[in-house]
């Protein structure tokens, strides 16, 4: 069983080009009142200056915020496995991930943490029931994200309703054991092909409904191209 009030807590935030959002979601994270909850913020190099809002963020919340500035554009997938294996030699207990772009509210991580009670991994799932998109979603991009989710499912044999979520919680020991090198997709796919290979490894995953808000401010990275590349990756992996 997970102690909440003991438990190290590490929540891995990658960010690009989130200067606009990042004040308000470290504000939000802090004020759930979690105990020994630290945050670490891997930016690729933005050039919006959210490195050095991040800074400012740290002086404000001493001791709390660590930043890992990166020297270019490297990718999601490798910024997610940067944190993974400082959470990992950090010697934390629980690592909660998430966007920067405000469209993961950390309202949820206090629920997310307990329910890693009775489970490994904990996903924030838009498409289970009570689970919802911000109603400002436009009917392509409701479709591009239901029937990117839907293929990479069919593709990855999983059962999970929302395998491509980049909110969820582990237990430290589930990415102790996962061959984390090993992954090889980026971006939109290294969501889906890290609960693929928590599934093989026979961890237990719950979904927990979440309402996930459009961003405000900013420009989504999303796009037809990055579900199509996520989805041939995921298939050489999946048949290999």
């Amino acid at each position: 069983m997970t102690n909440k009030t003991t438990s190290k807590i590490s929540v891995i935030i990658p960010t690009y080009n989130e200067a606009g959002n990042l004040p308000v979601l470290i504000k939000n994270i802090f004020d759930q009142s979690i105990q020994n909850l630290h945050l670490l913020i891997i930016d690729d190099s933005s050039p919006d200056g959210t490195a050095i809002i991040a800074n400012q963020l740290a002086k404000e919340y001493p001791g709390k915020i660590e930043l890992i500035q990166r020297e270019a554009k490297l990718g999601l997938g490798s910024a997610y496995k940067i944190g993974y294996q400082k959470a990992i030699a950090s010697d934390v207990d629980i690592v909660v991930q998430m966007d920067a772009d405000l469209s993961h509210s950390p309202q949820y991580i206090p629920e997310f943490l307990k329910q890693l009670d009775n489970a490994d991994i904990v996903i924030g799932s838009r498409y289970i029931e009570g689970g919802k998109v911000d109603r400002d979603w436009n009917l392509l991009r409701k479709m591009i994200s239901k029937l990117g989710v839907i293929s990479i499912r069919i593709v990855t044999g999983l059962k999970i309703k929302d395998v491509t979520s980049g909110f969820k919680a582990y237990k430290i020991e589930v990415l102790k054991a996962l061959n984390l090198e090993g992954l090889k997709c980026d971006g939109f796919g290294f969501q889906a092909e890290m609960i693929h290979s928590c599934a093989q490894s026979g961890y237990l995953i719950k979904e927990h409904p979440i309402y996930f808000r459009d961003r405000t401010k900013g420009k989504s990275k999303m796009s037809i191209q990055i579900i199509l590349e996520a989805i041939k990756y995921l298939t050489l992996i999946r048949f290999k």
